[in-house]
């Protein structure tokens, strides 16, 4: 399955498969990595992860991948990079055209061939825990950094003027009315000759004038029909010169936040899912085909209409199929209970803000997505922390305002900053990290808490906000029964979901849950996984190996309701 955007005239090649591979240890001097000298004596996938492999179980250290290529001599070349982890530097013929510092993150970089028509592209990856080289990703974060080439690899040969993108933002939901804003890279002319055609019909020509790279045109889409997680329905435009061309997918609607509600097209949407981690025991954070559409088949059945990718951007098949199926969507960029020494950073500052701009960038045309969210549980409590907050509110609206902006928050009614988003969100687990810890079976703290929390987010003048119960949920070990019905039972878990997710769906102050979260994923090898019995987030309402619990016919039940 090919994500979009397509290309038909423009000559690329998808690198996946069988790569060559050499790990050169665990204590490497990346300065002193000279890769035309390795010897590849193995072979990884590509996608792949290597520290998920039988040979290298939870090893950190530096890989090299390689594959050879052939293009034409002296050709203007874009490689695409879906995302990868944790840190890797890019060669081609043995020459640094790149460094990814951005896990998860939808990457390229564009590069002259060279000489002649065979060639070698090497990814070296690094796995190893560096706040000052990767500063995204934490040890303490509580889900597993994992080595390797996450998504596919593309290769485009580009011609001296390219279509990098075609960005299509719904001015009039009435009329079909939408903006189309072209980005040109390479020789761009003064004026740009182009034709436009949507979902495939008659060709429309224009000779639009280029103004830094970008060429903007509003047309109406014909016989247009709006998107909505009731009616999905899609349309595509294609953009194309003689020599390029570009084919996106998107969808007309509206997304608002109005007196207290979130509404697509003006009909009130309350939100019910899951949060989701693309992470498997087996492929770690490649998602095979089969795996995407087992989890939204689950989604689908337990009467889901919204999922919360976290804590990174999400693979852009995902998001297309949930295009397809009606799935809204919350998509946020890396970030973990981050300290305020962390935003004071200056490489953990920038890092942050260039990935949250990617995330824009990658996921603009995708219907599916109408929240856009960053740091997850991050310190918005302490006022030294207002400019990293401000500053990536203004990159996302500078970017798009046509979607909902927030964070997850878990500092309840100490945070700081909820004036800022559009939609208050909240991470909380009362009843599960229970404020009577003498107490069996604390069920009865789940309600006041919220009943709580909404009335001092009201009093504080957020009422026309939308509030989400971004986080809750309870930890299960699968197959655990016990007649207490106490925590990590399968019993517990179900009583308690239950009790969250009936408040959820009957309160009209909430807007939206996202249970925490949809199946059991691996987090900490280390001793922070004393409170994650079997070094697993225990809190899925599927396990890993995606069996349900007993929680899934409660939520699906609720959820149907």
């Amino acid at each position: 399955m090919q994500p979009y955007p397509h290309h038909s005239k423009r000559k690329f090649e998808i690198l996946d498969g069988a790569w060559g591979f050499c790990f050169l240890g665990e204590s490497v001097n990346l300065n002193s990595v000279n890769v035309r000298k390795a010897v590849y004596k193995e072979l990884m996938p590509v996608p792949g992860v290597f520290d998920n492999t039988p040979k290298y179980p939870g090893v950190r250290g530096t890989a090299l991948y390689r594959r050879k290529v052939k293009t034409a001599p002296d050709s203007r070349l874009k490689l695409r990079i879906g995302g990868l982890g944790l840190w890797a530097r890019i060669y081609w013929d043995g020459k640094e055209i790149g460094i990814d510092d951005l896990p998860y993150s939808g990457i390229e970089f564009e590069f002259n061939s060279g000489k002649g028509t065979d060639h070698e592209l090497v990814i070296l990856i690094d796995n190893r825990l560096d706040f000052k080289r990767c500063p995204l990703f934490s040890q303490y974060y509580d889900f597993y950094g994992f080595g390797g080439i996450y998504r596919s690899v593309e290769l485009h040969q580009l011609p001296k003027c390219s279509i990098e993108r075609a960005r299509i933002t719904t001015l009039d939901i009435k009329t079909g009315l939408v903006s189309i804003d072209i980005a040109l890279s390479g020789n761009t002319p003064a004026k740009f000759a182009l034709n436009i055609a949507f979902d495939g019909g008659k060709e429309e020509g224009f000779c639009e004038t280029v103004k830094n790279d970008h060429v903007k045109i509003k047309m109406k889409v014909p016989k247009f029909k709006l998107w909505s997680p009731e009616k999905p329905n899609l349309h595509t435009v294609t953009v194309s010169t003689i020599d390029d061309d570009i084919t996106e997918r998107f969808g007309i609607r509206k997304v608002a936040a109005e007196k207290g509600q979130i509404t697509v097209n003006g009909k009130v949407q309350k939100l019910l899912g899951y949060c989701r981690h693309e992470s498997h025991m087996e492929f770690g954070p490649v998602q095979p085909l089969p795996l995407l559409f087992e989890d939204l088949q689950y989604l689908k059945d337990l009467g889901c209409n919204f999922v919360r990718g976290t804590h990174y951007p999400q693979d852009q098949r995902f998001l297309d199929l949930c295009d397809q199926l009606g799935i809204m969507v919350w998509e946020e960029s890396m970030g973990w209970n981050n300290k305020p020494e962390h935003y004071a950073d200056k490489g953990f500052f920038d890092a942050q803000v260039r990935q949250t701009q990617l995330l824009v960038h990658n996921s603009f045309n995708h219907p599916s997505v109408i929240i856009w969210g960053f740091l997850n549980e991050g310190n918005s409590e302490t006022a030294s922390c207002r400019k990293m907050y401000s500053t990536l509110f203004k990159t996302i609206r500078s970017k798009d305002s046509s979607r909902l902006v927030t964070y997850a928050s878990n500092r309840g009614e100490r945070d700081l900053f909820f004036e800022m988003c559009d939609i208050v969100s909240l991470n909380t687990y009362p009843g599960w990290y229970a404020r009577d810890k003498e107490k069996a079976r604390p069920l009865d703290e789940i309600v006041p808490c919220f009943d709580k929390f909404i009335k001092h987010i009201d009093k504080r003048g957020l009422k026309n906000k939308p509030f989400i119960i971004s986080e809750i949920g309870a930890g299960a070990i699968y197959g655990w029964h016990d007649r207490f019905r106490v925590h990590w039972s399968e019993e517990y878990q179900a009583d308690y979901l239950g009790v969250a997710v009936n408040y959820a769906v009957k309160t009209p102050r909430v807007s939206g849950i996202s249970i925490w979260h949809f199946a059991d994923a691996r987090t900490y090898t280390t001793s922070y996984a004393l409170g994650r019995p079997r070094a697993v987030n225990d809190k899925g309402t599927l396990d890993e190996f995606r069996r349900p619990k007993m929680a899934y016919d409660i939520v699906k039940k609720a959820f149907k309701r």
